[in-house]
């Protein structure tokens, strides 16, 4: 299902699915450009945890306020974060202490020509400016840190058997690590955010070619269908942000 969301200086469309060979779809979006916020949450869990955790990291977001600067926002947006890790860590002790239940999240703050990106785990944020494509976040993942050791090729990373193993997680323990980014936007940037089901289907150019689309409605059709169109064993997800 694809949704819309525009504000002053946004235009934004979503979608999501369970793939082809997931029966649950464990993932969550945010759209909401009139408060220019936008999250993806991929819920890991099973038996319907992962998407209740993710559900409530999206939640968390809906009342960061549109007013104030972008730093002030960034405060918000962690601190709705590390609440709903304390609420999920102490659930998970108090109920069972093996089970998963916990996110990963990307998060995007705009405002006023700023924007900044604020994450767990290994959902992405990529920004396509004047046709070259930029991947804006790092993957919090066991593979990023033995690309980072060039111990493996990004190439070869994707392909890992463990490339699904996160060093960052909402729910996983006490202690949450967020990470963020901050940069200008300037008029015509596409952004996208999406969960890893999205991004290790696609390749380069098809994520190019996707956010070549002026509309992000249309952007998000063929970034699906692309994905789709794949072996897609894991749930979908795509967020798509026009800087107007």
């Amino acid at each position: 299902m694809l949704r819309r969301s525009s504000g002053k200086c946004w235009s934004s469309a979503a979608a999501t699915s369970a793939g082809n060979v997931r029966t649950d779809n464990e993932d969550t979006y945010l759209i909401h450009a009139a408060n220019g916020i936008w999250a993806v949450a991929d819920g890991m869990g099973g038996h319907q945890l992962g998407g209740l955790a993710s559900q409530l990291v999206a939640e968390s977001l809906l009342d960061i306020p549109a007013g104030g600067d972008l730093d002030r926002r960034l405060e918000h947006v962690a601190t709705a974060l590390q609440w709903v890790n304390f609420h999920l860590s102490c659930e998970r002790t108090l109920v069972d202490p093996q089970q998963i239940m916990g996110s990963t999240v990307m998060t995007l703050v705009a405002q006023s020509g700023r924007a900044a990106c604020i994450w767990a785990g290994d959902c992405r944020c990529y920004l396509l400016r004047r046709g070259v494509l930029f991947q804006i976040s790092e993957d919090h993942s066991l593979v990023q840190q033995w690309v980072n050791a060039k111990r493996l090729t990004a190439e070869e990373a994707i392909q890992h058997p463990h490339s699904n193993i996160v060093t960052r997680a909402i729910g996983v323990s006490r202690e949450l690590v967020l990470e963020s980014v901050e940069f200008e936007l300037y008029s015509g940037d596409m952004l996208l955010l999406c969960t890893d089901g999205l991004y290790r289907g696609l390749s380069a150019g098809i994520i190019i070619r996707s956010l070549s689309f002026a509309e992000p409605e249309k952007a998000v059709q063929a970034l699906m269908q692309h994905a789709l169109a794949g072996a897609a064993k894991d749930n979908v997800t795509a967020v798509v942000v026009r800087n107007n």
